[in-house]
């Protein structure tokens, strides 16, 4: 599947005021990225499938129902898929989907910008 880049913000040329509105796409991402813990669990999950008890000790601060309610809108959004394993107690395990590890430059262009500028 072939990207296209991302479009302008404003068109060539045109004289964009301060309260002009960003495009609907960056809207919707970062409204995604801005719920608490969002980003963090995404990012954990870049390391590859884990059952919900390793990624809630690999977040710490993060409440069984935060993590669970993350965890079902990022799949509800075609970024993570849940899969039950059967074997001895019940585990659940989680791993990004191809659309969901899509997000690994951007989440590392912000991580390499936080780090210059969020000090």
């Amino acid at each position: 599947m072939s990207r296209t880049p991302a479009p302008d913000l404003f068109s060539p040329g045109e004289q964009a005021s301060a309260c002009d509105v960003l495009s609907e796409p960056l809207a919707r991402v970062m409204t995604m990225l801005g719920k608490r813990w969002t980003g963090v669990v995404l990012s954990t999950l870049m390391q590859g499938p884990v059952f919900f008890n390793d990624l809630k000790r690999g977040i710490p601060g993060i409440s069984d129902r935060i993590l669970n309610e993350r965890l079902v809108e990022l799949a509800e959004l075609g970024l993570v898929t849940r899969t039950v394993v059967d074997a001895g107690p019940v585990r659940v395990q989680y791993e990004l989907t191809e659309h969901g590890a899509a997000m690994r430059p951007a989440l590392l262009e912000l991580t390499r910008w936080a780090e210059e500028h969020l000090r």
